[in-house]
């Protein structure tokens, strides 16, 4: 761990970088949260009552209805990888508003260059010469492997925007229509690109799926193939076995061949494809590793069916997975067309495209592409900033080594009880997978999840939801998070479930359709 990260962390009253081993849950005894040196400013705003009326009445429906928790804390401040409620109650923030924020709540660097920028320009259309927008491209350029020919940077405003640019972009260069993704993907819910998000919850009944098909997930824990040997470089394991190798894995030759037979009969004659699609790691799917190789497997066969293969690093980039600073370099491929978002601008509403030369002339010559707010000044010094504090404060590296002390955490929660059915991830990418029990797989009712998560944001932990059935945690924190943080997180999640497996909690008070 670098020397930076830890001054930084012990600046913040930080005590120690934690102690390996869990301790033993009691359920009488409340694990108590890392020291940390910050004193959030008085809250005089409007109050949370306040707060609660207008969002049932003014705020999107969808919004109000996904809001987290029965009793829902009001965030009016955050530091680090720390968030502070109307009473000044402090949470460990393990969502990172769904792996967003990256260098940590209010990072100083980020907040001075757009303060800085503020004072200058704030904005200009990209069709004059300003500065921060080429700074910018030359510095992300400048994060892309030398041998991986993406040189030309669209920036936008979300990875909605980002995953309809790349398509606008294969169907130009290919001259085709279909794309194909992956079942249980989520690539944002723009009208163009809704098609592609394979999750019940985002598909409407009257959406255009014209021309975009998905083949099946290489899920080795819930799919037809995959078991202990078939993720690469985590800690955590599937617990049903397999028969592959430690370098060459079955699962991934057999989804691979599932995508070949769908491309045979989406493609007659080998002609039609656009582009191939899939993320690092599944972000709505809970961290869900594909196995090592499936996409060396699936990009080859992209290219014998003329498409262009992208890679979704909306969750997966900067550096989050530890090891690799991207997705497609921890998968060993080297993709036409990235997209990326979310921390990429630690909070700051950004995003990207990046591509080939040959694909972005192809793109130029078939349409005037324009957009108003891509490369804004100030979204430019906010982007510029977080890659700089990523590298500054060390967070790659941190996210490796606190990444395997979570999982390792989450190997010994999965073995004590028996509704933890799987654990995965790696870095600061993971999830936790729950059921009625190993024996059956069954997923966990949502209304048990909720009460398991209701009474871990009690006692200060905000987590994410996540799964084909909702049944899962989403654990994706600001990279800035520490070694004691994890092992806290190890100690609250072993006190609830011990909870929930004695009957401790009052999970009916969350069942929609309790019995009469």
């Amino acid at each position: 761990m670098s020397s930076k990260i830890i001054q930084r962390f012990m600046s913040h009253g930080a005590k120690t970088l934690g102690t390996a081993a869990p301790v033993s849950a009691s359920t009488d005894i409340d694990p108590v949260m890392p020291h940390f040196d910050y004193t959030p400013p008085k809250y005089e705003g409007m109050s949370k009552e306040e707060c609660k009326r207008i969002r049932a009445a003014h705020v999107a429906p969808a919004v109000h209805r996904q809001t987290f928790h029965k009793e829902q804390p009001l965030f009016v401040a955050g530091k680090g990888q720390y968030m502070y409620d109307e009473n000044g109650k402090r949470y460990l923030d393990l969502m990172g508003g769904i792996c967003t924020v990256s260098a940590g709540h209010a990072h100083d660097g980020v907040n001075a260059a757009i303060s800085d920028q503020m004072s200058r320009v704030s904005h200009t259309s990209n069709i004059f010469l300003h500065n921060k927008i080429h700074e910018y491209s030359k510095a992300m350029v400048d994060k892309m492997p030398k041998d991986s020919n993406l040189s030309v940077v669209y920036f936008c405003n979300s990875g909605s925007e980002a995953n309809d640019l790349a398509m606008l972009m294969a169907r130009a260069y290919t001259g085709y229509l279909n794309i194909v993704g992956l079942r249980k993907a989520y690539h944002g819910a723009s009208a163009t690109n809704i098609a592609l998000t394979a999750m019940p919850l985002y598909r409407h009944a009257s959406m255009p799926i014209t021309n975009v098909s998905q083949t099946m997930s290489p899920d080795p824990y819930r799919g037809l193939w995959g078991g202990s040997h078939c993720r690469d470089g985590s800690p955590c394991q599937t617990l049903r076995s397999c028969d592959c190798g430690p370098e060459e894995c079955n699962g991934a030759e057999m989804y691979a061949q599932q995508y070949r037979d769908h491309l045979l009969t989406l493609c007659p004659g080998g002609k039609g494809l656009a582009g191939f699609i899939g993320e690092g790691m599944g972000g709505m799917t809970a961290a869900m590793m594909q196995p090592k190789g499936f996409y060396k497997k699936a990009y080859e066969i992209t290219k014998s069916f003329g498409g262009v293969n992208i890679m979704d690093e909306v969750q997966t980039g900067f550096g989050r997975l530890g090891t690799h600073y991207w997705g497609f370099e921890y998968h060993g491929v080297r993709p036409d067309i990235i997209t990326a978002a979310k921390s990429i601008g630690n909070g700051f509403p950004l995003a990207m495209a990046v591509t080939t030369p040959e694909i972005a002339e192809a793109f130029a010559n078939s349409s005037l592409h324009f957009n108003t707010f891509g490369g804004n000044a100030i979204a430019s010094a906010a982007g510029q900033a977080t890659l700089q504090a990523i590298d500054d404060d060390g967070l790659m590296e941190n996210s490796r080594v606190v990444g395997n002390r979570f999982l390792e955490g989450f190997n010994y929660l999965r073995e004590k009880y028996d509704h933890v059915g799987d654990c995965r991830g790696k870095g600061l990418m993971m999830a936790m997978e729950f059921v009625e029990s190993k024996s059956t797989h069954n997923p966990l009712p949502t209304y048990k999840m909720n009460a398991i998560l209701e009474r871990t944001k009690d006692l200060g932990i905000l987590l994410g939801k996540g799964g084909l059935y909702v049944n899962c945690f989403r654990i994706q924190p600001p990279m800035c998070v520490t070694l004691e943080d994890a092992d806290f997180t190890i100690q609250v999640m072993d006190k609830v479930f011990a909870e929930y497996q004695e009957g401790k909690l009052d999970v009916e008070a969350f069942n929609p359709n309790p019995a009469k």
